[in-house]
């Protein structure tokens, strides 16, 4: 009996006739390949903070590691923007009519910590501390935290740099003056000693208006610290002066860290740092890469931009749709492509190199709006809401995953897990965990490609078909076999039944007198789990009929099914009939 014991990830290019054996093709969905080159169903989705039955998509998020070694993630709905924090996801404003946010991050010389600045489309760059702390005791002008960090410990501002020194505290603001290199905020206006203690304290956002001066800020980054902001109706970047975000036009002639204005042949569609450069995307084809030049005597600097070699199309499609991956960046392109763009060996100039050839036919047919892309643990992520899909490639590997149903909108490491902010419901979702999508079931489809067994043109036969893998005691795997294209001559579905003691292969301990108090195990033979799994084989037997090509399916599609396929085949041999029914 022929087997298969190594699989080659997903091909949808390729016509599954054609492949070579082992690969998954398209019809695949919610399995995936493992370091021991097999295939298994999917982990799945778990609830991350309370339900929330509002029928609104998460339109926004960003993950902030702090320098003071804090998490604050976000997210945006409606008109909400809320953070990660104890468990559950709480309210930091929500002033806006538009929460399409874009982040960046921004140290504040002066408060001594990182700040996060964002935008929204309107003339406005918004500010936040991160400051949370909880409410010990209130008087009529103080506020008392618990724990002994002080406010400014707690990332509470010290000034009005960012036109507010306000608190929220269930939805209402107070002011203060003083107290925040203590535990107690001092100066407090509006009287706070209605609020119960134990109450959340978070800062209230800033806002920075009109800056720069007459622009829409759609687009927001930072490098060397200095914000970039585009506006998408307009081809420029513009360039705060270093340190500050108040002053945008530079001296004549330029001095090192001033402000700058840089002109684009396109509109802008994308910031992204990589290495000591800001790259940005443009029209539908360009790429450029900020340069940086000092004066011989170190006492001006000459601001460039340079544009890069990139083909037709291949500008990214939109800030979502960009990330960082190790040394290099990859993107969605206009044409719904997956490129990379980074320095090739012994070649100075970055250049892309695209990632999507194995499934262009199927990706180009996509609607990629709302698209975010997300590296993680040398996986690159692609969340395509439009489609319900999540798209992962697998770059140790170098394949593409098969596709993996669900309902994302964007992606977030929280915690050092990966998350999916709902594109439905402003619900977030630890992913790949347990074996059920919120207590739903997972349906899983590994379709392989046809195997052709030797001479395309000629019949073969079989009257046995192997698979062998691991499994759960309460899945029921179903094997189809697609015997000629599609299923044409027949499509047999045999039950692999988790339960099936006489496929399983178990480990054993053998429990002797003495061995053992009395009592503390049975006599005799026992069984172990072993990962919750336990290995099995199985050979399903069939009445011979001729055939061209066939194609294995495995698929469950049951709450907690759980399990691996290691190996396949089977005892086909060439057919002693000739097919006269194809010669004309």
């Amino acid at each position: 009996m022929k087997t298969i014991t190594s699989f080659k990830g997903y091909n949808s290019r390729v016509d599954p006739t054609k492949l070579k054996e082992g690969y998954l093709v398209e019809g695949s969905q919610n399995v995936l390949s493992t370091d021991g080159e097999n295939i298994k169903i999917r982990e799945g989705t778990e609830l991350l903070g309370a339900a929330n039955t509002a029928l609104n998509a998460i339109e926004s998020s960003y993950d902030w590691k702090t320098h003071s070694a804090v998490e604050r993630n976000l997210r945006s709905y409606d008109d909400e923007l809320e953070v990660y924090y104890d468990g559950t996801w709480t309210r930091v404003e929500n002033l806006w009519t538009d929460v399409d946010f874009e982040f960046a991050e921004w140290w504040d010389e002066t408060e001594k910590q990182d700040m996060l600045m964002f935008v929204n489309g309107d003339a406005n760059i918004y500010a936040w501390s991160g400051g949370i702390a909880v409410i010990d005791s209130t008087t009529a002008n103080t506020i008392k935290k618990t724990g002994t960090a002080t406010w400014a410990e707690a990332r509470f501002t010290t000034t009005d740099a960012y036109g507010t020194r306000q608190v929220i505290i269930n939805g209402s603001a107070y002011g203060y003056t003083g107290g925040e290199g203590t535990t107690t905020l001092t100066g407090v206006t509006g009287d706070p000693t209605g609020e119960a203690d134990a109450s959340t304290v978070i800062q209230e956002v800033g806002t920075i208006t009109n800056k720069p001066a007459s622009t829409n800020n759609d687009l927001i980054s930072v490098l060397n610290n200095q914000l970039y902001i585009a506006d998408f109706t307009k081809r420029f970047v513009y360039i705060s002066k270093q340190n500050d975000f108040n002053t945008w036009s530079p001296s004549s002639p330029r001095v090192p860290g001033e402000a700058a204005l840089l002109t684009l042949d396109g509109y802008p569609t994308a910031f992204i740092v990589q290495e000591e450069f800001m790259y940005v995307s443009a029209g539908t084809d360009q790429w450029y890469k900020t340069l940086f030049e000092l004066s011989a005597d170190g006492t001006k600097e000459a601001v460039n931009i340079k544009r890069l070699k990139t083909s037709s199309q291949e500008a990214a499609i939109s800030q979502g749709a960009v990330c960082n991956i190790k040394n290099n960046v990859a993107f969605v392109t206009q044409e719904n492509g997956v490129d990379t763009l980074g320095r090739l060996e012994n070649i100075d100039t970055p250049r892309s190199k695209p990632l999507s050839d194995a499934i262009k036919t199927e990706l180009i047919d996509y609607t990629t709006t709302n698209v975010h892309t997300k590296y993680f643990k040398n996986n690159i992520y692609i969340a395509l809401p439009s489609e319900g899909k999540v798209l992962i490639y697998n770059l140790e590997k170098g394949y593409w995953e098969a596709p993996q149903i669900m309902a994302i909108r964007r992606l977030a490491i929280i915690d050092d897990e990966l998350c999916g902010h709902s594109s439905a419901v402003p619900e977030t979702y630890k992913l790949f965990t347990g074996h059920n999508d919120n207590t739903n079931p997972i349906e899983a489809i590994a379709k392989f490609s046809y195997l052709q067994y030797g001479d395309r043109d000629r019949y073969k036969s079989l009257d046995e078909f192997y698979s062998e893998g691991y499994i759960s005691s309460n899945t029921d795997l179903t094997l189809q076999l697609n015997i000629d294209y599609d299923g044409s001559t027949s499509n047999p579905e045999y039950a692999i039944d988790g339960a099936d003691e006489d496929i399983l292969f178990l480990s054993v301990k053998t429990v002797g007198l003495g061995k053992d108090k009395l009592g503390e195990n049975p006599l005799g033979t026992t069984t172990d789990d072993i990962d919750e799994l336990s290995k099995f084989r199985q050979i399903d037997t069939m009445v011979k009929q001729d055939f061209f090509e066939i194609q294995p399916v495995y698929k469950t599609n049951q709450v907690d099914a759980n399990w691996k396929i290691l190996a396949i085949g089977s005892n086909a041999t060439y057919s002693q009939n000739k097919p006269i029914t194809i010669k004309k």
